[in-house]
């Protein structure tokens, strides 16, 4: 069980609203999956589904791309500072995963 409640509690002070659902969303899928590619593909995926429902087009605000020997999801149009919180949350989970800006977040292999 991860605890957001730090992010909850800063909602609207620290982060934006949805910045710990988001954050959620992101660990658990990518905790179901081994490989770096693997979690960020999910973490991905997550994303993309939490881009539609708040009516934003997922194809636009959102992207996946290697860079170098990890790969970096990104969701600009996102709750602010979500993936400071999504880290976080990863942490929790064992998976490494840095924000590069507020807005996306780098996987690595281990």
């Amino acid at each position: 069980m991860l605890n957001l409640d730090y992010a909850r509690a800063g909602e609207g002070y620290y982060y934006g609203e949805g910045a710990a659902l988001i954050a959620e969303k992101v660990a658990l899928a990518a905790s179901k999956r081994k490989s770096c590619r693997g979690r960020a593909e999910a973490a991905y995926k997550a994303m993309c589904q939490f881009a539609k429902a708040m009516g934003c087009k997922p194809e636009v605000e959102c992207f996946i791309k290697q860079e170098n020997e990890g790969w970096r999801v990104s969701f600009e149009a996102g709750p602010y500072q979500w993936a400071i919180v999504a880290s976080e949350a990863l942490c929790q989970c064992g998976i490494f995963a840095e924000p590069h800006f507020s807005f996306d977040l780098c996987f690595y292999p281990e």
